[in-house]
């Protein structure tokens, strides 16, 4: 194999992981994640922010089944359920993404992404086109795309956020051309926080665009993310007994040419140290900094070896519920670390 076919196999492979997409799709741009415009990233960072604490199981990190991403745009494929109710994604998506006036009693934080408005519905109800309205003169897109075989469209699942949200006392924005006062006011109330946000913009943009990593090479079965004010957190749980599979991760998000603009800094792990015992509760932390000193956009990831329970039965069954893929479910429970975990449950009911 040549050099050149080499190297366009490696890129292609890491398009294939980080996009959640087949190798067989193709690879459109010439980076695999394109980084993207500063108006482009300040939305992708508040769409991380609003999904990435999801309090269900999905059958992918976030509900975001693949992504395709281009400089002033990102598409998100969504998974269609969450949680053992199968609760609709798409919908909760509406509810964490779309802006709304607040509900009476609730203050003047404004739920949603202030400035996010509906462009329009294509491509025969599977396609929600939303773009920003704050930034004049700078495009910022996203588009949700529902999954295949879902029986509802685009139309009805907003029709039905919309009377869920008068009958909750909000009134929808989402449809207004300009911004609303009580989002103007959201802005100037918050500076340090608008401010803050924009420093660590490109960061959760490329988290955003790389998310499908935390599902094709990783054995981490529910994944959380939030910005904290002072870094991007990241706390995976695994069903492995030592916090294996972070070292792949690690080297894919610090891709000196590909990943993003970190590099650890910190890092408290024995998971590859020989003498490391094969046990639970292990916890692996790993501290980013800004490839650029001075001008940090700090990432902190936190990986647990510690079951959500005393066993994974209803991880399990979440997961398949929603449509989790069985291969990566047999990945991310192998039958001896649920056997170990099973052993070290009764010995310990023993004593």
């Amino acid at each position: 194999m040549s050099d050149r076919s080499s190297w366009d196999s490696r890129k292609l492979r890491y398009w294939a992981e980080c996009s959640g997409h087949s190798r067989r799709a193709g690879l459109r741009a010439s980076h695999p994640a394109p980084a993207a415009s500063l108006a482009q990233a300040l939305l992708e960072s508040y769409v991380l922010e609003q999904l990435g604490r999801s309090p269900d199981l999905c059958a992918h990190p976030f509900g975001i089944a693949s992504v395709t991403s281009a400089r002033t745009s990102l598409t998100l494929h969504l998974d269609a359920y969450m949680g053992q109710r199968q609760y609709s994604f798409p919908e909760h998506c509406l509810s964490r993404l779309l802006p709304t006036t607040p509900a009476p009693g609730n203050g003047t934080d404004v739920p949603g992404i202030p400035g996010l408005r509906v462009r329009g519905i294509e491509a025969g109800g599977q396609e929600l086109h939303l773009h920003m309205v704050k930034d004049l003169g700078q495009t910022a897109a996203l588009v949700l795309v529902l999954p295949r075989g879902l029986a509802e469209g685009w139309e009805d699942i907003e029709r039905r956020h919309w009377h869920w949200c008068e009958e909750n006392g909000m009134r929808p924005l989402w449809t207004t051309s300009q911004l609303d006062a009580v989002e103007t006011a959201y802005r100037n109330d918050h500076p340090s926080l608008e401010a803050s946000r924009t420093r660590r913009a490109a960061v959760g943009s490329g988290l955003l665009r790389r998310i499908a990593l935390f599902h094709t090479i990783t054995a981490f079965y529910r994944v959380q993310c939030w910005d904290d004010g002072d870094s991007w957190k990241i706390d995976a749980r695994t069903a492995h007994p030592r916090a294996r599979w972070h070292d792949q991760l690690l080297q894919r998000l610090c891709h000196p040419r590909w990943g993003l603009p970190v590099h650890v800094a910190h890092r408290f792990c024995h998971c590859a140290e020989p003498d490391t015992p094969y046990q639970w509760n292990h916890t692996c932390a790993f501290y980013f900094n800004g490839a650029t000193p001075g001008n940090d956009d700090p990432v902190y990831l936190r990986v647990h070896a510690s079951p959500e329970g005393h066993d994974y039965a209803w991880q399990i069954a979440t997961l398949r519920q929603v449509g989790a893929p069985e291969d990566w479910m047999a990945r991310a429970f192998p039958q001896q670390a649920v056997q170990h975990h099973d052993r070290h449950r009764q010995a310990k009911g023993l004593r």
